[in-house]
């Protein structure tokens, strides 16, 4: 699995890119038409570029501009990418513009944390149940914390390394799983692999660790609970009736056991079978050859 991890770097409005997936390009100055209008003019962007004022008091006009101009440019170039987390190092990369990287990054990035529009992926982990602990997620959990909330308001500053999940996309990315699921053949399953889940939802959930916080948003929505049987992760999900999410059975367990059985003795006659057509084809053949050689 992904483990989230924290970051003891620590250097206010310097750094910015978004991603919760790697291989992004390191700068996005040449795609001009992802970016809103704004972005071609070069003296508003002179201002937007610009560090923020060292309080909201001393001119909100000027502060409240940048922020409604960089909150939702955040958010969209994280949905673009198919990102749920953002991270203020790599945000910085990526939001270059003729080389320069803005300069109050940072102090969004506060802010949005500050309204809960963010949230450090360690502390959207933190209401795991026993379940997810089975699983393993408990370790990023025993990791200390670089910062705290009033550590980071004392020094207004964001680590460039923390990552922050994006709320709105996660939960985004949550109903389209379970609209996922509730649509495929696996629907009338409730309870699966967490394997099977990965193939189903590849496309919804590029990597395991957006699948897994897209799982944790769910949990939250009592829509998704998970377990882990004979070393084996499991996922249950809600049924379109149910307004919440039943705990794990021993009858949900047997089923899955059964299906599971299925499911092999299934893949073992299709294997039989490939073998069979493979000893006619090589039966076949040395008859034709044993033909050829008589005189």
């Amino acid at each position: 699995m992904v483990f989230f991890t924290s970051s003891a770097a620590d250097d206010g409005d310097s750094g910015v890119f978004i991603g919760a997936m790697s291989g992004l390009p390191q700068s996005r100055e040449d795609c001009s038409s992802e970016f809103p209008p704004d972005w071609a003019d070069d003296a508003r962007m002179a201002f937007l570029f610009s560090a923020f004022k060292e309080n909201r008091d001393v001119d909100p006009t000027d502060w409240d501009g940048k922020m409604d101009f960089w909150t939702p440019l955040i958010v969209d170039h994280c949905r673009r990418r198919g990102a749920v987390c953002v991270i203020l190092h790599e945000l910085n990369e990526s939001l270059r513009r003729k080389g320069s990287a803005p300069l109050g990054l940072g102090t969004v990035l506060l802010s949005m944390y500050r309204n809960g529009k963010v949230q450090k992926e360690s502390e959207f982990a933190a209401n795991v149940d026993s379940g997810w602990l089975s699983w393993g997620v408990g370790l990023l959990l025993v990791k200390p914390l670089k910062w705290t909330l009033s550590t980071l308001l004392g020094s207004g500053r964001v680590p460039l390394e923390e990552s922050f999940v994006v709320i709105e996309l996660v939960k985004e990315r949550a109903v389209k799983l379970l609209e996922t699921y509730r649509s495929s053949p696996l629907a009338d399953r409730c309870l699966l692999s967490f394997q099977d889940v990965r193939t189903l939802a590849s496309h919804v959930c590029p990597d395991e660790s957006t699948l897994c916080l897209a799982l944790l948003q769910l949990q939250r929505d009592k829509q998704v609970t998970v377990s882990l049987h004979e070393g084996e992760k499991l996922v249950k999900f809600s049924q379109p009736a149910q307004g919440r999410v039943s705990p794990v059975s021993d009858v949900d367990l047997g089923i899955f056991q059964l299906q599971r059985s299925e499911k092999l003795l299934g893949e073992r006659v299709e294997a039989l079978g490939k073998e069979a057509e493979k000893c006619r084809e090589e039966a076949k053949a040395l008859l034709s050859e044993g033909k050829k050689s008589q005189p």
